[in-house]
């Protein structure tokens, strides 16, 4: 996961974040690997349906999961550690319009932080 930032003015903020395909490859089939002992599909006995059906059958929907939380994973992450505070929900947009299945995932994340408020020595 990569995170790079592409606007800083004042309290305004914008970064990119590049989700690896790889990364998405990898948290899909463990999400249908987890979901498999449970799945009854007819011709099958419980638990023994091939990867391949699966994936056919619940791919687009588990690949759809998959990219919302690594993305809410890499904007949670940034914000922990960069320490920022949004003031509201951050404006999360797909940069690459032409998207497909094995492509990198680009979202550009756009807030506003809150600014910081010093502490206020009140003995004065």
């Amino acid at each position: 996961m990569q995170i790079t930032e592409t606007l800083a003015e004042g309290l305004k903020r914008e970064y990119q974040i590049t989700v690896p395909a790889a990364d998405l490859e990898t948290r899909v089939n463990s999400k249908l690997a987890e979901a498999q002992p449970e799945v009854e599909m007819k011709g099958f006995r419980k638990g023994k349906v091939p990867m391949a059906l699966l994936k056919k059958q619940f791919g687009p929907r588990i690949l759809g999961e998959a990219m919302q939380e690594s993305v809410d994973e890499a904007m949670q992450g940034h914000l922990d550690e960069s320490g920022d505070r949004p003031a509201m929900q951050p404006d999360v947009k797909m940069s690459n319009d032409n998207w497909k299945e094995g492509d990198d995932i680009v979202v550009s994340m756009t807030y506003e932080k809150l600014p910081a408020i010093p502490d206020v020595d009140y003995k004065a």
